[in-house]
């Protein structure tokens, strides 16, 4: 078997060798060939498309100027023309600084630095204050009262005379403090009377609505009804004070004297 592989072989020429490496260039040649042809047909197509819009610009480009050089004709010549020269570049141009150079500035108007005028306040009339009336039983409420109920020999009572007002306006006490009067009695006698011997004149005093004042006075036991220099004093027993403020009189508080 190995004796017909070899005769096959030996068969083969030179002849056959050379027709079949000119058969495989021109194959390899005309491969070639066709890849050449291909990369030129791609380039020129290339150039074409990309020239395509730069035609297609111009002529809409040129219908546009076709459409403006229309516009233009249906104008008149004379206006067409007025128009050219009144907006030819180098007119406008040379307008533009004259414009500029010939416009002035504007002055400004200077703040007024001066203080605005205030309206000065009008007076009002000055009223006149109404003048309180005098105090009367409607407009006190009058208390008197003592600082123990029986006193031993040697005490002397401390009273305390209390008046309000109790009405929605001031009134005048006649005679201010001093128009405070204690009156003290042992059953129908007098036996002390305080503005007997306190008759000082005092200037009236005011009191105003719902005020109340408060007059302290001590009782030294003298039987003052038989004059104010009397060294005459009471004797143990029960006595009765009464206080009145401006003719208001207080309810009456028994005093008990032991000694």
């Amino acid at each position: 078997m190995s004796e017909n592989l070899d005769s096959q072989v030996e068969e083969v020429s030179p002849e056959v060798y050379r027709r079949r490496r000119i058969m495989a260039l021109l194959v390899l040649v005309l491969a070639l060939l066709l890849i050449i042809g291909l990369i030129s047909w791609l380039a020129g197509r290339g150039e074409s498309d990309s020239a395509s819009p730069a035609a297609t610009t111009s002529s809409s480009a040129e219908a546009f100027s076709d459409f403006s050089q229309r516009a233009t004709d249906s104008a008149s010549p004379s206006e067409s023309a007025s128009a050219s020269e009144s907006t030819g570049p180098t007119e406008s141009a040379s307008e533009a600084p004259s414009a500029t150079e010939s416009a002035e500035p504007t002055e400004s108007v200077p703040a007024s630095t001066e203080p605005a005028e205030t309206a000065e306040p009008t007076p009002s009339e000055p009223t006149t204050p109404v003048a309180a009336v005098a105090c009367t039983a409607a407009d006190l409420q009058v208390n008197l009262t003592a600082d123990s109920t029986s006193y031993a020999a040697g005490q002397n009572p401390a009273l305390a005379v209390t008046y309000t007002n109790t009405s929605g306006a001031p009134c005048t006490v006649t005679g201010g403090a001093n128009n405070v009067d204690v009156n003290i009695t042992s059953g129908p006698a007098q036996v002390f009377n305080y503005a007997k011997c306190h008759a000082n004149p005092a200037e009236d005093a005011e009191v105003a609505a719902g005020a109340t004042n408060t007059t302290p006075l001590t009782w030294n036991r003298s039987l003052n009804v038989l004059g104010c220099d009397t060294t005459e004093t009471i004797k143990p027993g029960y006595y009765w004070a009464t206080a009145t403020v401006n003719g208001v009189s207080s309810q009456p508080v028994r005093i008990i004297v032991t000694g």
